[in-house]
This record gives structure tokens, C-alpha cells and sequence, in this order.
């Protein structure tokens, strides 16, 4: 290899690490890293590069979302919002992956890399914070506040963020044949900070992560741990009485999470808004946005892109003290796409996920971790690392793995 390829290559190297700190720097800094990485390869090349079935398919998804806002009478303000938004994060990683060139699975070892370093810096965070009560990280590098709950979050907004972020490295760890053995260390410093964010999001992606790690690895067991899992849910919602005893956890972290669950499972039938307004904030929040996704207009093709905060101020009005929290990304990427695509919405999701999934590479399985937990909790589509995701698995797919010659096998 010459001076000029090994130059090439560090600067690719470069490029992937510039983007991927732009994810976890700040609420805006993944956008602007991006457009600056675009426009040095577009200056670099003098070219662009061009994927006809993403433009058809973002053409198609921008009429059917522009009539329906005009149809339901919604201000389309947030509809070209996120166009741009969508179209910005879409055009700039397109460009940096096939200039690049560079396996997805190099993506992904730098991406659990850069999971490593903030692990260790919210693990540093975490123990000062509990010691002096002191958050040495008060703001992002953009000047976003954080959220000072005692709880890891590293240099991210908050713990929720940390957690959505690391979901892939964390299934990695678990489900990649030998990392755990090879990697004890990065292993043990990934998991500790994971479950430091003491979120519910967290104990969602352990649940799904084992789940996959007996299904996959004890094929003879399938019929009956999925039997388990089945007769072990059946139970604990039949049972919600004793879980919801408050001598049941005492560790209070823990039975703060017990209580998000235990709540949120009791007054799911026949309930309206008002009778969210007496749980825990994360109840709340996420059993309302989910009303108003179920209860919004045109529930065939949804009501159009970034509408379910109109959805959810036409629906429902309060003086309650939380109201309006989260009605923006509504808390969980179904109720999102259920409220702003609707059944339509949905079936193309799901349709994204079965076609591009790469049965023959670990990365794709732990995407789908990921994808899962993120259906269940978190709702925007960019921030934690959404869109970068969601690129990777498109590009790790079959369609697409001849681009970049090289697999992971399970």
C-alpha cells in the first residue's frame, strides 16, 4: 500500500469519527457535522451521488404527507421542518458512505469504539456526580442543558439518550460470537454505563437482548422459551398487584422503573387523557401520546410527517402540569409513525425491516435490538444516533452488502 492510499484511508478513517462525534456532541451538532462532511466530499469530487429509490420513495412519502396535512387543515410549518431535517441526515450519509467505501462493519467498530470512550466518561461522570452532586456535565457541546437526575448520561442530553445510543453496542456485546471473550474489558465498562442509566429503555433492550441470546444459541429450546415468555408476561400483568408493591424493589432506582411499568400496565383500558394526569411523568407521558395516536384522524394513511403534536393539541387539552410533554417525538417511535403515517405507515416500517435485514451479519440482529426497543420507547427520528442506524442497516443489508465486500457472519 503507498503513501497516498494510506492517506486516503486515515482520512476516511477521519470522516467516520468526525461524524460519529456529531451524534453524541450536542442536539444540533450531528446536522451541522454532517453538511460540513458533505460539502468537503462534494468539493473533493466536484460530484454527487445519487440513489433513485430513495428519491422516489422520499417524493412519494412528501406528497402523501403534504395532502394529508392540507386535508386534516394542519399547518405544514412542521411538515417542511422535517423534510429538510430528514433530507439533510438522508443526502449527507449517503454521500459520506459511498465516498468512503469503507465496510459497514468498520462503521460499526468505530461506532462501538466511540460507545467505549463514553462509557468510561459517563462511568467517571456517574461516580463524581453520586460523590459531590456535582454534573461535570451541566450543557452539551451546543449549549443544550442536560438532565441532572443523578443517572449516567456521559456528555448526551440525558440518560434516556445514552441508552438509545449504546442499545446496539450493547446487544453486540452479548449477542457477537467471542467479543465478550476477547474484549473483557471494553466489555464490563460498555455494560456497566448501560445499566447506570437506570431507564426504562434499558431494561426493555436487556429483556429483547436475552431473549435473542437464548433464541439464537439454544435453537433446541425455541418452542419453549418463547411459551415462557409468553406465560411469563400473561403473569406479571395478571399479577401487577404484587409487582406494584412498594416493598417489592427496595433499591428506590429500581422501584421508580417498577412503577413507570406497574402504572403504565394498569389503566391502559377504557381510559381517557385526564385519567393519565394521576401517574408517574413517564406513565403519563407515554399513555397519552398513545391515545392520541390511536384516537387521531385517518388511521389508514395517518394524518402526514410531523403532525402528531397537532394531533395531540386538537385532541387533547389540559391545564395539567405535564401537559405537552413529548408531543413532539411522542415517546415512542410507533405511536409516531402509527399517529403520522398510520396503518399505511406501519406495514412500509415493518416492510423496511424484513426486506433489509441481513440474516448472515450479527450487526443487522443488533440493529434490530435497537429498532425494537426504539419502537417501544423514543420517538424522533435523528436524534441518539436514528438516522445513523437505520443508514447502517440499510447498507449492511443483502441488497446493498456487495457495495462495501465484506460480512460478519453469526
Amino acid at each position: 500500500m503507498n503513501c497516498n492510499h494510506i492517506s486516503f484511508y486515515k482520512l476516511k478513517l477521519s470522516l467516520i469519527w468526525f461524524v460519529l462525534a456529531g451524534i453524541v456532541l450536542g442536539r444540533y451538532t450531528e446536522s451541522a457535522f454532517l453538511i460540513i462532511a458533505t460539502l468537503f466530499i462534494m468539493l473533493r469530487l466536484n460530484k454527487v451521488y445519487v440513489s433513485t429509490s430513495c428519491v422516489f420513495v422520499g417524493t412519494l412519502f412528501f406528497f402523501h404527507s403534504l395532502s394529508m396535512v392540507l386535508y386534516n387543515g394542519y399547518d405544514t410549518g412542521k411538515l417542511f421542518q422535517q423534510v429538510v431535517l430528514l433530507f439533510t441526515c438522508v443526502f449527507c450519509y449517503y454521500q459520506i458512505f459511498r465516498y468512503c467505501q469503507v465496510p459497514v462493519s468498520e462503521w460499526f467498530c468505530r461506532y462501538v469504539g466511540l460507545v467505549y470512550i463514553l462509557s468510561i466518561i459517563g462511568i467517571v461522570q456517574f461516580v463524581i456526580m453520586s460523590v459531590t452532586q456535582i454534573d461535570i456535565f451541566p450543557y452539551t457541546l451546543d449549549g443544550t442543558a442536560t438532565q441532572n437526575t443523578g443517572r449516567l448520561h456521559a456528555m448526551l442530553m440525558e440518560p434516556g439518550g445514552f441508552t438509545a445510543f449504546s442499545v446496539p453496542a450493547a446487544a453486540y456485546v452479548f449477542l457477537a460470537p467471542g467479543f465478550m471473550k476477547y474484549n473483557r474489558m471494553k466489555s464490563l465498562v460498555i455494560l456497566i454505563a448501560f445499566i447506570l442509566t437506570l431507564t426504562t429503555s434499558m431494561i426493555v433492550a436487556v429483556v429483547i437482548i436475552l431473549f435473542l441470546k437464548f433464541y439464537y444459541y439454544f435453537k433446541y429450546l425455541r418452542i419453549g422459551l418463547v411459551v415462557c415468555f409468553i406465560v411469563g408476561a400473561c403473569w406479571c400483568i395478571n399479577n401487577r398487584d404484587i409487582l406494584s408493591s412498594s416493598e417489592y424493589f427496595v433499591n428506590p432506582q429500581l422501584r421508580i422503573i417498577q412503577e413507570k411499568i406497574t402504572q403504565t400496565l394498569s389503566v391502559v383500558e377504557n381510559a381517557e387523557p385526564e385519567d393519565f394526569e394521576h401517574l408517574n411523568a413517564s406513565s403519563y407521558v407515554i399513555l397519552t401520546n398513545y391515545w392520541i395516536a390511536f384516537n387521531a384522524p385517518c388511521r389508514i394513511l395517518g394524518t402526514g410527517l410531523g403532525t402528531h403534536a397537532q394531533n395531540y393539541e386538537r385532541m387533547y387539552k389540559s391545564s395539567f402540569g405535564g401537559y405537552g410533554l413529548n408531543k413532539d417525538d411522542a415517546y415512542s417511535m410507533f405511536a409516531r409513525l402509527y399517529s403520522e403515517f398510520g396503518i399505511l405507515g406501519l406495514c412500509f416500517y415493518a416492510f423496511f425491516l424484513i426486506k433489509y435485514y441481513n440474516k448472515d451479519n450479527i450487526i443487522s440482529l443488533c440493529l434490530i435490538v435497537f429498532f425494537i426497543s426504539y419502537l417501544i420507547k423514543g420517538g424522533n427520528y435523528t436524534l441518539y444516533g436514528t438516522a445513523f442506524f437505520h443508514i447502517v442497516y440499510y447498507f449492511i443489508s443483502p441488497h446493498k452488502f456487495d457495495m462495501f465486500h465484506e460480512n460478519i457472519s453469526k
